[in-house]
């Protein structure tokens, strides 16, 4: 039940908003403002006084109290810093002085007198207040709601009381107090519900936030029980200069004419239907991933692979390459392709490598020794870098690749730029498998924004930055106008805690106007002592990707076969769930490569299920879809065209 209120509550706080308000970021900065204070006064009118003029004596009553108070003036100024949790969500922290004051009267008739008792009270403390701050609720207006505690340590607690006889027009006048201190002051706790404006300074970091709130007594002024249950309440009209401590980058606004919003946030379920995402589910598992090698190194139009296909750093003297220690993600890995073949090379002293320069066939058809260039831009490397003897390593070249890709497509012509590696061992380019326990995994594992954008103009570019606790996650950019854009969470990628995920998408038209449409999507961590407290089932995540099917085919290569019977199966029990999805790159037509990956996937459940029968299977062809690694860069396109097979199973069976 907590667990559904806490999401619940996330959720309406988190809902995706066109943007044209202000969000400060770190700050510090001065606060101050008037007060109003209405009093709640209980306090004994004859509290141990004695009546020094006979005219009083009558009135003497130790029941009668005040109980009636009137508002009085005060003012508060102090120091402010706060700081973003999450983009919509920020906690502040105020400390300064706070005074309040007030009134009450009483009246007494004792025929023919009249006694009026009159007392004024002043309170000051040292107040400190956390408060959180809500941002983003408003759509383009830069309102935001607050709440939190107000803690005042009492600086001063005074009191004054005069009584004034009045009979047959003579006035009598006794003075109680004049300042007195009020005994056992206590300290004042409150609880602060407020709304604030903020207002950016042109384009600089300097902030004016217009603030207005009300302050709900919790404590008594005293605990003496002359003066007790005596409070104040407070109305605080004020306003908070500070500096904000931001990012370099400017954040753009919504323009005039131009308004962006997040449609739905979505991901597909077990059964391939496409659901709406009202929370990620992030808990601790043992996970162990097979990542797949592409066998091809991509390079630059008439030109080398360069530093944003292959990391080339690796020397003798650092020891021996391992690629187990690369990061849970498939790019990376494939981004150390030479260095993985070469320390394989040494771990196979029997094995031979045949690397195969290529060109386009297009841009580069005249360039006649470019693809040996190639070739040997690759086999140098691995001599240098790994001590491999040159005789172990065979280079060819060939004016275009023997099975390209799309050869009238611009992706296509981009990869069929390469270097290609082929082995007499298949260890050497067999998939890389990293294991680890207590990996944080997130259900669902891919989500998809779907943005709405309003705007006379075309759009020329756009921007999603996904972050959680200020810390960025992930950016993924992106021209024209997009009707869906996936987000592929990785391992380990979302903390370990209940923050959610604030997104921030950003669009730019022709005309250089933008809009920005924020939102967050709710955490909820089940972390590994979580389970074992509250007798919650864990269970091992195997996730493997395929990727050797040939081009625009969903028949199983040799290669594939032998994965799945030699490192999927192994892992499948009689308790396992076995979700088999399909992807295509962005290449050819939607309806087709949603076809495509179906079939494909189709294809390695018969294999598995022919032999692993007790199991429990679900497929998806999701084609084009979902977009699990960036189309922008050829080994993302090659990642791509894959078949995920996720088997899920209770540790207890394993």
């Amino acid at each position: 039940m907590i667990r559904l209120l806490r999401l619940t509550i996330v959720a309406l706080l988190t809902t995706g908003v066109a943007s044209a308000q202000v969000i400060p970021p770190l700050r510090v900065g001065l606060s101050g403002g008037l007060t109003l204070n209405p009093l709640s006064p209980s306090v004994q009118v004859w509290r141990g006084f004695g009546a020094t003029q006979p005219q009083f004596a009558p009135f003497v009553n130790d029941s009668l109290r005040f109980t009636s108070g009137s508002m009085g003036l005060g003012g508060a100024f102090g120091f402010i810093m706060g700081f973003p949790v999450t983009r919509m969500i920020h906690i502040s922290g105020r400390i300064g002085y706070n005074s309040m004051s007030g009134s009450s009267s009483v009246q007494q008739l004792v025929a023919p007198t009249t006694v009026v008792n009159e007392l004024d009270m002043f309170s000051s403390t040292l107040e400190i207040s956390p408060v959180a701050e809500f941002y983003g609720l408003f759509g383009d207006v830069s309102l935001h709601p607050l709440v939190g505690l107000e803690f005042g340590i009492p600086l001063a607690a005074t009191v004054s009381q005069t009584a004034t006889a009045t009979a047959q027009n003579t006035e009598t006048v006794q003075t109680f107090a004049d300042g007195t201190d009020i005994p056992e002051s206590s300290v004042r706790t409150a609880l602060l519900l407020g709304l604030g404006y903020t207002i950016r300074l042109d384009s600089s970091q300097w902030y004016i936030q217009p603030e207005v709130s009300y302050r709900l007594p919790l404590s008594n002024i005293s605990s003496a029980a002359t003066y007790s249950p005596t409070s104040f309440s407070q109305i605080r009209i004020g306003v908070n200069v500070f500096f904000g401590f931001a990012d370099k980058k400017e954040i753009p606004t919504s323009s005039r004419g131009m308004s962006a919003s997040i449609d739905r946030i979505t991901a597909y379920d077990r059964d391939g239907k496409e659901v709406n995402v009202s929370a990620l589910n992030v808990e601790d598992v043992r996970y162990n991933e097979m990542f797949p090698l592409v066998p091809y190194v991509f390079a630059q139009e008439n030109g080398l692979p360069d530093a944003s296909s292959q990391t080339t750093d690796h020397m003798p003297e650092k020891g021996g390459f391992q690629p187990e220690t690369l990061p849970l993600d498939a790019i990376e890995v494939n981004r150390n392709l030479l260095n993985i073949i070469g320390s394989r090379m040494i771990a196979y002293p029997q094995a031979s490598l045949t690397i195969t320069g290529t060109t386009d066939g297009k841009n580069e058809a005249k360039t006649k020794d470019l693809p040996e260039k190639r070739a040997n831009w690759a086999k140098n490397y691995l001599v240098t870098a790994f001590g491999i003897d040159p005789a172990r390593i065979v280079t060819k070249t060939t004016a275009t690749p023997s099975k390209p890709s799309a050869t009238t497509d611009p992706d296509g012509i981009v990869e069929n730029r390469r270097v290609e590696f082929s082995s007499n061992v298949p260890d050497v380019l067999a998939p890389v498998v990293i294991t680890a326990d207590n990996q944080r995994v997130s259900t669902p594992d891919v989500v998809t924004f779907h943005p709405k954008v309003d705007s006379e103009d075309s759009l020329s570019s756009w921007s999603l930055s996904v972050m959680q606790a200020g810390r960025q996650l992930r950016e993924i950019n992106g021209l024209g106008r997009p009707e869906r854009v996936s987000w592929p969470i990785r391992p380990n990628e979302l903390s370990a805690d209940q923050v959610p995920v604030d997104y921030e998408m950003v669009f730019r038209s022709v005309k250089g106007d933008s809009a920005t449409a924020i939102g967050s999507i709710p955490v909820d961590y089940v972390s590994s002592v979580r389970k074992k407290t509250e007798n919650l089932p864990d269970r091992t995540v195997d996730k493997y990707s395929l990727i050797l099917f040939d081009f625009d085919k969903a028949t199983l290569t040799e290669d594939n076969s032998r994965i799945l019977e030699m490192m999927v199966l192994p892992n499948i029990t009689s308790t396992s769930k076995v979700n088999i999805i399909g992807y295509t790159d962005r290449i050819g037509n939607d309806v087709y490569n949603q076809k495509l990956s179906r079939e494909r996937a189709e294809t390695v459940r018969a294999f598995l299920q022919s032999r692993a029968k007790d199991a429990k299977y679900s497929i998806n062809g999701v084609g084009e879809g979902t977009e699990i690694f960036s189309n922008d860069v050829a080994v993302g396109r090659q990642l791509s065209r894959t078949v995920q097979v996720i088997v899920e199973t209770p540790r207890t069976s394993r």
